[in-house]
């Protein structure tokens, strides 16, 4: 940062840039100090500087300011009378503050003729206030008061027009949500690179929204930082992984104590907990913010989910919840998660869900495929979505099936391999580690997995005798049955690993705040989770609570129907399937796992318990 505090000689300039400099902790320079010896002995003649005299000492000072800007900063006093003076200090610099100091020929002239040992004297004061250009902005400070109280007035002024946020990385994403932040109103400043190809991005990014005031943009990090009231708030939105850490290499030493971090990416939550352990070195506090809703839920409401210290975020609360999309009673969809890398990993939970529920249409679809063609599947699909089956993924499925291209539904020109960003198979890994089963969510990953194969898949198809591939004739009613149940199932896993985790790391999650903050402005927003929010008021176990529990039992017969119509026609439903065989597993009370364990016993001693023995107590046998 760098203050330039100018005025006419006499009006104080040197005395309140030194206490400046103070106050800021940033090095003071006098401009009289640079001055050519020429120019010196000219003044102290008694004759004015002209503006060929003037040239050679701007340029000098100019050249010194990019370099002070770069380092540490700096208070400079320097007169500036003429704006293109202020021009040439100007050039090249991010973040400059011009502060003019005002006051009357008569009281500077009062003050000239009371100094001495000065090369300037009272008989060119005239001059100046003829060369004289006042700014038509800056911080304006009339000069008839104390030196502290006009350095009081100045850091006030450059207080207010600082930025209230910023936002780190101007991608879709950052870019989105940074107009959704404007638009309510507060003072943002936007940071990119200017490397690597996106040189442009911060200009191309104001250009385009030149129509708000309110959004400074800055490719010097310093700048940025520096653009900020305190304590700092930024929001990085960059791509999760090492990059993350990268940048926080370079923003940690940049920030000071208090100052916020928010990670707003799909960082893994283990990770978020060691960046949030190296901030607190620096006593800088850092939240793990789940962001859901793409594009256009950054730019008109998402569902956020922050991770961290209550205190840090209540530091951000106004801002994250004013940004939110908000539920069916008008309330936010941002609340205050848990500690540490719980934000994150509720984030990384939606996705696994989100993974399923795509899965799920995604089969229904193909089995529906063999009797109605696409016009006719997204009619049924409205019936469902007109009703308590709605959600936002039904509803996207639904404007893709009607898509056309000319005559050709453009589904049927789309590849059949699907891509994936890891997080959903994160949360198949952490319900691994946590002992839980969320075969649905790995169901789904894997789903995905096969179809990258899809070179070896049409080898293989070409291998197989032809199926008499007549009409089938799905019952609808059961079919929808069948997608309601495996919904429920998939929500009962996710839910099931955000209660084994809150234990084990000591979370206290709240599921019902958690399922109302997913009821709008997420991926998976539906009307279930307005159900699970009320229904998690009193049950933290989705299979306990009654409505849910009679409604998957009353489903049974329609999903055993609709598997074997799929198996009957060749149509793989790996989601459905793994969330009947949860249900199965889940409602008996006596599995095949005595046998796993024998097993166990025989190869390995691992001993077993048994059913006439109290639980405590472990048996081996010598099977030999």
């Amino acid at each position: 940062m760098i203050v330039i505090v100018m005025g006419v000689s006499g009006c104080g300039k040197t005395t309140v840039a030194r206490e400046l400099s103070k106050r800021l902790k940033l090095p003071f320079f006098d401009a009289d100090s640079y001055h050519p010896q020429e120019n010196i002995d000219k003044m102290s003649g008694g004759k004015p500087l002209n503006d060929e005299d003037r040239a050679s000492w701007l340029e000098i000072l100019s050249s010194n300011l990019q370099q002070w800007e770069e380092d540490k900063g700096a208070v400079l006093a320097c007169s500036a009378l003429k704006e293109k003076y202020r021009k040439t200090l100007s050039t090249n610099l991010q973040q400059l503050h011009w502060v003019y100091l005002d006051g009357s020929y008569e009281l500077i002239m009062n003050r000239i003729n009371q100094r001495t040992g000065h090369y300037m004297s009272g008989q060119l004061l005239k001059s100046q206030f003829e060369a004289l250009e006042i700014p038509q902005y800056g911080i304006h400070v009339d000069i008839d008061r104390s030196p502290k109280e006009i350095v009081d007035q100045i850091i006030t002024n450059m207080e207010s027009k600082k930025s209230e946020f910023g936002v780190f990385g101007l991608g879709v994403m950052g870019s989105s949500i940074s107009l959704n932040i404007a638009d309510k109103g507060y003072q943002l400043s936007v940071y990119n690179r200017a490397d690597g190809g996106e040189e442009d991005v911060v200009d191309d990014f104001l250009s385009k929204h030149s129509g708000y005031q309110n959004i400074r943009g800055f490719t010097e990090l310093k700048a940025f930082i520096l653009s900020l009231s305190r304590p700092r708030k930024i929001l990085i939105m960059i791509k999760a992984g090492p990059t993350v850490d990268l940048v926080l290499g370079q923003l940690f030493p940049l920030l000071e104590k208090g100052d916020i971090i928010i990670d707003g990416g799909n960082s893994h939550f283990k990770n978020t907990k060691k960046r949030y352990d190296l901030a607190r070195q620096f006593g800088v506090e850092f939240i793990g913010a789940g962001i859901s809703g793409g594009e256009e839920g950054a730019r008109k409401g998402p569902s956020i989910m922050p991770g961290g210290t209550a205190e840090s975020y209540n530091h951000v609360s106004d801002i994250l919840e004013s940004i939110a999309a908000k539920d069916d009673f008008g309330k936010t969809c941002c609340t205050y998660i848990g500690p540490e890398g719980s934000g994150h990993f509720i984030k990384m939970v939606h996705n696994g869900i989100e993974y399923v529920e795509m899965q799920l249409l995604a089969e229904i679809y193909t089995l529906l495929s063999k009797q109605m063609d696409y016009q006719e599947i997204a009619s049924l699909f409205k019936s469902w979505n007109n009703g308590e089956a709605y959600s936002y993924l039904l509803d996207i499925t639904i404007r893709i099936l009607e898509k056309k291209e000319g005559d050709t539904y453009l589904l049927d020109v789309i590849l059949d391999k699907a891509g994936n960003k890891g997080t959903g198979s994160w949360s198949s890994k952490a319900a691994f580690d946590l002992g839980i089963p969320n075969t649905m969510m790995s169901s789904a990953v894997f789903a995905r997995y096969i179809s990258s194969f899809k070179e070896a898949r049409v080898k293989m198809a070409a291998k197989m005798e032809a199926k008499n591939d007549s009409l089938m004739d799905v019952d609808l009613k059961s079919l929808e049955k069948a997608y309601r149940f495996g919904r429920l199932i998939n929500h009962q896993q996710g839910f099931m690993l955000m209660e084994s985790a809150s234990n084990s790391y000591g979370w206290n999650l709240n599921f019902s705040e958690i399922a109302r903050i997913w009821s709008n402005g997420c991926i998976i927003k539906s009307h279930l989770m307005n159900e699970l929010h009320e229904e998690f008021k009193t049950e933290q176990d989705l299979m306990q609570m009654n409505s849910v529990f009679n409604r998957l039992k009353e489903a049974e017969e329609s999903v055993k129907e609709i598997l074997s119509l799929a198996l009957e026609k060749r149509v793989s439903m790996h989601c459905l399937t793994a969330s009947y065989h949860y249900w199965i597993d889940m409602t008996s009370s006596r599995l095949s796992a005595n046998l796993i364990q024998a097993q166990r016993d025989f190869f390995g001693a691992h001993t077993y318990q048994r059913t006439d023995a109290p639980e405590s107590e472990y048996f081996h046998t010598n099977w030999l």
